[in-house]
This record gives structure tokens, sequence and C-alpha cells, in this order.
């Protein structure tokens, strides 16, 4: 009799890290199917309640999938994701309410601004590792969002104080934008975001991320300077993160400090935990469902933090790899 073949242990590359274990995300045919959906819900009349609900489930799901650029792609748990976000929503506010700045440059510096946040961060978060970039990523936000709360700008016109907890007005080139038109706008910009995300990814950069978050002293080994793509990482979703926050803005009228709460860092790690972390496109949809399903009962805020918080333990509980994974 011929002995058995021995087994093979699986492959790693520099380039893929650990093949990782088949998505359900990979498929396009349900995913059309669900943006075709979303493209017809308006059609069935719904009540401008729930209009709004979807539109702002669409922007906190481009966000959740910035996230997963630097928590799931490379690893690095961050929980003060909201910087980028709100600083990127403060700063559109300033821009036109003070400066006077055109939109779509306000916008634009906006953006950029979040970039330059999270490169900041992931310079200091570089040397880190595990629960330290954690911490500092938390320490980070809860100091901006301390400042956001006690700051208070008085040279509004007619006298009133802007900022603190009252936050900072936007000055939007139009007055009341239908619940449509913002409905549909949020819904292309989180396709253009995902798709954005997906590409980077899936671009060499990104194999190369999830190769360090593998196992760093192999890739570190091999030459690859860790240190320069944690900072890529950090750069490219945090600059995703402040068009999420660009986008939010717009749509509710105003900068708050909310905007750069430990809430929101909080659900977008467990919108990712639930969808998978790793793919985009999970974290994406669990924050749509999630969004919807919580903000539609009308739940008091202690209500809706509290389900999070259950559904990310009994998640890294029973699904450590995400419900759909």
């Amino acid at each position: 009799m011929r002995d058995a073949a021995p087994s093979r242990a699986p492959k790693v590359s520099l380039r893929g890290g650990t093949p990782p274990a088949r998505s359900p995300w990979r498929g396009g045919g349900w995913l059309a199917a669900g943006i075709g959906l979303l493209l017809l819900f308006p059609l069935s009349s719904p009540d401008a309640f729930f209009l709004d609900v979807f539109t702002t489930g669409f922007l906190l799901a481009a966000f959740a999938a910035s996230w997963d650029v630097v928590g799931g792609v490379s690893g690095q748990i961050t929980l003060g994701h909201a910087l980028p976000f709100g600083a990127a929503a403060y700063s559109c506010a300033l821009l036109t309410s003070f400066a006077g700045w055109p939109l779509p440059l306000a916008v634009a510096a906006a953006v950029l601004l979040a970039a330059v946040v999270g490169a900041g961060i992931g310079a200091l978060s570089a040397p880190l590792a595990g629960p330290f970039v954690a911490l500092l990523t938390l320490a980070l936000g809860e100091i901006a969002h301390e400042v956001a709360v006690g700051h208070t700008f008085f040279s509004g016109p007619g006298g009133y104080a802007w900022g603190g907890e009252g936050g900072i007005p936007v000055a939007l080139p139009w007055r009341d934008a239908s619940p449509f038109s913002s409905y549909y706008a949020a819904l292309v910009f989180l396709c253009l975001a995902t798709f954005g995300m997906l590409l980077f990814a899936r671009s060499n950069s990104g194999l190369i991320l999830r190769a360090v978050a593998g196992s760093p002293i192999t890739a570190q080994a091999s030459g690859v300077p860790i240190a320069r793509f944690k900072r890529l990482a950090f750069t490219v979703g945090s600059a995703f993160a402040g068009a999420a926050g660009a986008g939010f803005v717009l749509h509710v009228g105003r900068a708050t400090a909310t905007d750069l709460s430990l809430e929101l860092s909080f659900q977008a790690a467990t919108f990712a935990a639930v969808g998978g972390r790793g793919t985009i496109v999970g974290p994406a949809v669990a924050a749509i469902v999630l969004h919807v399903l919580f903000q539609g009962l009308s739940l008091p805020p202690s209500a809706r933090v509290l389900l999070y918080a259950l559904t990310l333990l009994v998640t890294l509980r029973f699904f450590p790899r995400g419900v759909a994974t």
C-alpha cells in the first residue's frame, strides 16, 4: 500500500496573507438586487421619516466601511474613528458659515483635513499594536469631543453664540432639500465610496496591509515598511470617513459634538463586527440594517446604545468572523 500523501500547509504569501474564508459579500447578484430595491423604495411613497432614516443609514454605512479599511483590512482596531468624521463635519460648518467658502471647496478642504488627521493618527499609532492602538485612538477622539462640547464661538451673525452643545450650522446654497433628492444622493455616494474602498482593499497596498495584519513579523522580515503602510491605512480610511462626515453635515445642516462622540466610533466597530471585518461591503450592509431597525423603532438613545452593545457581545461570542461569514 502506498503511504498517504503528506498534508500540505496553506500557502501564505506576502501579497495576500493567509487565504481568507469565502465571504458571501463577494457575490454580486444579491448586491445588485439590494441596490435595485433601494432604488425603488422611494416609489412606494414612504413616510418622510423613513426616507430620512435610510438617508442617514447610507451615510453611516459609508462611515462603517471606512472604519473597516483601518480596523478590518489593516487590522488596527480604532475607537476614535469619529475624529476624522467630526473634523470634516466641523470644517464644512466653519468654512461655509464663518469664512464664506463655496460649498464644493469647503467639502474638498474638509476631506483633505480628515486625511491629514488620519495621517497624524497613523503616525502616532504606528509604533503601537493591539489594544494600545485602540486606547490611543480612544483618547484622541475623546479629547476632540470634549473640546467640541466645551468650546463656543461668539461671532455668529445677530449675536448668536455658536458651538458647544448647540453645534455650528452649515451655510447651504439650498433651503429645503427634497427627502427624495437627499435619499438618492446619499445612496449614490454610498455606492461610489464603497466601490473606491473595495478598489483600495484589493489593490497591491490593500493586499500588503492584509499581510501585515496577519503576520507583521513576517512582513517586516520581508522588507515591508510597516509604519508607512499603517499610516496609509489611517489616511485612506480617514479620508473616506471625512467624506461621510461632510455628507452627514450637509444632510442634517449642523455640525455638533455628537459627530465626534465615542458612541459613533463604537457603532462603526459594531457594524464591522456584525458584517464581517475586512469585507468592506459587510459593515456597510450591517450599518443600514441595524440603523434602520433601531432608529425606525424610535428607541431612545440610551436604549440604542444598549442594543448596539448587546449586538456586539452576541456577535463576538457566537459569530467571531461576522454574522454573514
